[in-house]
């Protein structure tokens, strides 16, 4: 347990320098690599696990996986992007694709990809702590909005934000 909690701390110190250094393209793809990779770390530690019906889990959970997937591709794909750029300013405001029916599909592509991970593996500790780490999630994409997005694109962003949902359909 004591793992997951340093992973979560390590977790939330990526979110802090990512935010310190974002000018520093150099410690951007570190900070994205660790954003991504440090979550799905959270299961290979000893752990209990759920005590529930694998087979319909792992199923949910694939399910989910291959849906944040797709979904994170995707917004990638419309922002002309190979690898997540999550800490730099967009040059452009997109609103095509899933950028029409979410503001941040790529971090919602990267949660859906997470709990579907903790329910495949059936990891109690990782599923609880990766509550913690969806909300680091959510606080990242609530700052990048705040202190990038509105600055650079100003009302044409509050309109955009008004009109659709950060992880969620409006």
């Amino acid at each position: 347990m004591s793992l997951q909690i340093l992973i979560v701390i390590l977790f939330a110190l990526n979110f802090a320098l990512a935010w310190l250094w974002r000018k520093s393209v150099g410690y951007n793809l570190l900070a994205s690599l660790i954003f991504v990779v440090l979550p799905l770390a959270t299961v290979f530690f000893p752990q209990p696990k759920f005590a529930l019906d694998y087979y319909w889990w792992k199923i949910a959970g694939l399910i989910a996986i291959i849906f944040g997937l797709a979904l994170a591709l995707l917004a990638q794909k419309t922002l002309g992007k190979v690898w997540p750029d999550l800490t730099l300013t967009p040059a452009d405001l997109r609103k095509v694709g899933p950028y029409q029916f979410f503001r941040h599909p790529i971090y919602l592509g990267l949660i859906f990809i997470d709990v579907g991970w903790w329910w495949v593996w059936s990891a109690v500790y990782s599923f609880y702590f990766g509550m913690f780490i969806i909300a680091l999630i959510w606080l990242q994409a609530y700052f990048e909005e705040k202190l990038i997005l509105e600055e650079k694109f100003g009302n044409l962003y509050r309109v955009y934000r008004s009109e659709t949902g950060m992880f969620w359909i409006k």
